[in-house]
């Protein structure tokens, strides 16, 4: 076997590869014998068919499999040893490619390939962008203080309604309904509020809530087929009046919520709520960061692309488009395809890595967060442990976490290199300044499509094997292996 490579211009070269019969013809004469044994063949039995016949049946189709299979192989380890970073995948040239399966003996292939583009990353000429800081507002912080007390206050079941109480009613035929005082009208209010465990009151069901879905909630039905013009004056019996009264902020709640000790005083306890909120609202703050962060480089890093080359590859690649289409959606593709050799360069420049211990991590601390915030870690350690190794099974869950480590390893790289200008707001400023008044996240279109926040999952999969410090490489696809050459029949 024979690799050459011809240099063509500054980005593509062409690559030679000539096989001769002394290259596959033992693989070949093996790959025969082992058919021969198992072979069934209409007069013999298995394993006495002559070799000719053998031959004549199979010899083609196998000399064109182990002609592809070494093709392929010796081309990516010649690539893989000379260091040669390519764009896309190799493109047969047809015209200098000589492939004749009827009459096999030596076999020339050649290639086309683009290198990869040379090019730098200078953050100091890119111009300077906003970077959102959110932080809680007073407002915030007050509510998630009040739901904690909620969490660790105590229930009662008193006699009489009263705001903010849970409560029962009975009405028809053993029929029962459930709402909060909190969620009545203002009328239905003035006429529940003060009212005593099995007294009767009249009302028009109607009119005892703001809105539709609260209404169906109360009536156990869906509001798409609610009727509101149904007759609904019923008299309704208080059977249960639930009352919540919140903790008082003292010692006894600050060694509840936070198990920890790491809260003393209501100093504490603001400044740990308040971290929580910012902590939750710092996914909107990135994302909007990170998209502004690869415009910002997509804009101003130059990068020069082969364009012929590139759309060869793209309609090779994707079958379904056409040239028609393609010259309409390139800068697309040039876009996707850019991005993709930032992100390496900036992975390998940066030594940037997720680890399975990283991903443990990250799925433990889930938990904790979600379920087990208020638990002493030692006591819940082999329950923790259970979860992060069910969920290690679940191999898309396992990916999604990988992406979304990666992902934000990438954006801190850029927030500690990128010049920008801290502003902080609170959410609904971040949301007004940047949306109006729809406070739902819109996020720019991204060249590649990027996961969620990724949540860990059960699954009743098969363990994935994994290494013991498995690490993500740089985000560039391995070139699919093709099959030069078709079977003989």
């Amino acid at each position: 076997m024979n690799i050459q490579i011809e240099k063509k211009s500054k980005q593509l070269q062409e690559i030679r590869i000539d096989i001769c019969k002394a290259d596959y013809a033992e693989k070949v004469e093996a790959a025969l014998k082992k058919q021969r044994r198992t072979a069934q063949v209409p007069g013999f039995r298995p394993g006495n068919a002559p070799m000719g016949m053998i031959k004549r049946m199979y010899e083609k189709s196998f000399i064109a499999d182990e002609v592809n299979n070494m093709l392929y192989e010796e081309l990516y380890k010649y690539l893989r040893e000379k260091k040669i970073d390519i764009l896309g995948e190799p493109l047969p040239v047809d015209e200098k490619t000589s492939v004749d399966f009827e009459n096999p003996n030596d076999f020339v292939f050649t290639f086309e390939i683009a290198l990869e583009p040379q090019f730098t990353v200078d953050y100091t000429s890119f111009p300077s962008f906003t970077q959102y800081k959110i932080v809680a507002s007073d407002e915030e912080i007050e509510n998630a203080i009040m739901d904690l007390r909620k969490r660790h206050g105590e229930y009662s079941s008193p006699d009489v309604i009263s705001a903010d109480d849970f409560v029962t009613v009975e009405y028809g035929e053993n029929m029962n309904g459930n709402f909060y005082t909190n969620d009545l009208s203002d009328k239905a209010k003035k006429i529940f509020i003060g009212k005593q465990l099995k007294e009767v009151v009249t009302v028009d069901v109607n009119t005892m809530f703001d809105n539709e879905t609260k209404l169906a909630a109360f009536l156990k039905t869906e509001p798409t087929i609610l009727d509101k013009n149904e007759d609904r004056k019923w008299a309704l019996t208080v059977k249960y009046i639930g009352h919540l009264t919140p903790a008082e902020i003292n010692e006894d709640l600050f060694k509840k919520a936070y198990p920890d000790g790491s809260v003393k005083n209501e100093k504490d306890l603001r400044k740990a709520v308040s971290a929580k909120i910012e902590k939750d609202w710092e996914t909107h703050s990135k994302r909007k960061f990170s998209n502004d962060a690869i415009g910002m480089l997509l804009d101003h890093v130059k990068v020069d692309f082969p364009v012929d080359f590139m759309k060869k590859f793209i309609l090779l690649s994707q079958k379904d488009l056409t040239a028609e289409q393609l010259e309409e959606k390139y800068p697309e593709y040039e876009k996707s395809f850019k991005w993709q050799l930032i992100e390496n360069k900036l992975t390998k420049e940066n030594e940037i890595k997720v680890t399975e211990e990283d991903v443990k991590k990250y799925i433990r601390q889930y938990f904790v967060e979600s379920y087990f915030a208020s638990f002493n870690q030692e006591d819940i350690a082999e329950r923790l442990d259970a979860l992060v190794n069910d969920t290690m099974k679940n191999k898309e869950a396992v990916k999604n976490i990988y992406d979304n480590l990666f992902d934000e390893r990438i954006t801190d790289v850029l927030m500690k290199n990128m010049q920008t200008t801290v502003k902080k707001v609170t959410f609904k400023e971040f949301a007004d300044e940047l949306y109006g008044t729809k406070e739902e996240e819109k996020t720019t279109k991204k060249p590649r499509a990027k996961k969620t926040a990724a949540k860990p999952a059960k699954s009743e999969e098969t363990p994935v094997k994994q290494e013991e410090e498995k690490e993500v490489k740089p985000k560039k696809k391995a070139p699919a292996k093709k099959t030069a050459t078709k079977k003989a029949e």
